[in-house]
């Protein structure tokens, strides 16, 4: 017979849900996940963080081998209680739940035990953070280039061609910024005149 507060926790209505229950991986991945040890669970945000923000990363799958050799857990457990975890957190995020009513969530999802969703609960204010700016950023991707990152070096021109004795400072700056799915660059070359400029409007910009 099925026990009563795991059949509690698969009708449960989740405000992530918009008031619909979870898909059912997302309950079975959750009732596995609040089985681990308490060290388990208290270590788990080592893999979940960078699964979340990284999914492609390679290094994810040793770090999942690395894991479950370290709490003796079936990696089909450690897989299924990740999948699941991303989907809470992100589907709170994306409503952007305050920590009371996320709580209320996994509080339902583990048959009514408040305590079980501790280590996740936890990393919600985090990892609502860093979902929500993620989203903005690929909001604006859907609509044009954005910036993710850059790189700089500072060279000394001497002379070319076009003169003798320059000795004059020039700044390489390249621009990472992502296109629709790819990730391309673009290098400029800034005088000092124009590095100026640009810390003018960065410090107008962030006040």
């Amino acid at each position: 017979m099925e026990n009563k507060n795991t059949t509690q926790a698969s009708e449960a209505r989740l405000n992530c849900c918009q008031g619909n229950s979870a898909p059912s991986y997302v309950v079975d991945g959750w009732k596995r996940y609040i089985c681990f040890p308490d060290q388990a669970r208290n270590g788990f945000l080592s893999l979940l963080a960078p699964a979340m923000m990284e999914p492609a990363d390679p290094e994810n799958r040793q770090r999942i081998a690395t894991f479950c050799t370290g709490h003796g857990l079936a990696e089909e457990d450690v897989i299924a209680a990740l999948r699941s975890c991303d989907f809470l957190l992100r589907q709170a995020s994306i409503l952007d739940l305050d920590t009371d009513t996320f709580q209320q969530d996994l509080a339902d999802l583990s048959g009514g035990d408040p305590k079980a969703a501790g280590p996740v609960l936890a990393n919600y204010s985090v990892a609502k953070a860093d979902l929500r700016l993620q989203i903005v950023r690929e909001t604006l991707a859907d609509h044009g280039k954005v910036l993710v990152g850059l790189d700089w070096r500072v060279d000394n021109i001497t002379a070319s061609d076009r003169g003798a004795r320059l000795n004059s400072d020039v700044v390489f700056l390249t621009l990472r910024y992502r296109d629709g799915k790819r990730v391309e660059r673009i290098t400029l070359q800034l005088t000092p005149e124009a590095v100026k400029e640009l810390k003018h409007f960065c410090e107008k910009f962030t006040g």
